[in-house]
């Protein structure tokens, strides 16, 4: 397998860049997210539990983050893992055992975006009396997300049937070579890709 390119949104943007820019989103979603619900959808006053149960519920948002990343590939009966690392920014990480196909790897990485997003706008309108803790939640994850959408594009722009392999750095995208008299690829690299 030839590696094609090496996608490392840190050294790209740096870490100060990406902390102001997911602030800055983590805020403006917020704002938005609490005022069309809170305006449009609730007729009920807010219900309020406390400091305690706001930092609950947003400790609970990185673990969920992380197993939702897990979770297509587990499904697919991968391995993958995740965790928190003191030492390496960005602190938390998931991890896969071997390298993915571009499909499941952009399913991988959007994955927490999309469906933390659409079940808070469910829950949103089932418990408007707690729209507030839900914005927050919500916001806080796509400010989360905002190295996974970077992510996200650069894998987007890769070729078709290439590997996409996750290293403490980032991802290399890796394209294995192509047998012209076999029609199939070279290497042990999974049957959904074995086929051109």
């Amino acid at each position: 397998m030839n590696c094609l390119k090496t996608i490392s949104v840190e050294n790209q943007f740096g870490k100060v860049r990406l902390w102001f820019l997911s602030s800055i989103i983590m805020i403006g979603y917020f704002l938005i997210f609490f005022m069309v619900f809170s305006t449009f959808f609730s007729t009920v006053p807010l219900v309020d539990h406390g400091v305690s149960f706001l930092l609950i519920t947003l400790a609970l948002v990185l673990p969920i983050h992380l197993v939702l990343h897990c979770l297509p590939v587990w499904l697919v009966g991968k391995k993958a893992t995740f965790g928190i690392r003191k030492n390496q920014w960005p602190y938390f990480y998931y991890s896969t055992k071997q390298p993915l196909s571009k499909h499941m790897s952009l399913l991988s990485t959007g994955s927490p975006a999309f469906l933390l997003t659409g079940l808070s706008v469910v829950a949103a309108i089932l418990l408007p009396q707690y729209v507030h803790y839900i914005a927050m939640m919500s916001a806080l994850n796509v400010g989360i997300c905002v190295y996974d959408f970077m992510n996200f594009k650069q894998i987007k722009t890769a070729p078709k049937n290439c590997l996409i392999e996750e290293n403490r750095d980032g991802f290399y995208v890796l394209y294995p070579t192509f047998n012209e008299n076999t029609n199939v690829f070279q290497d042990n690299i999974g049957p959904e890709l074995k086929q051109r």
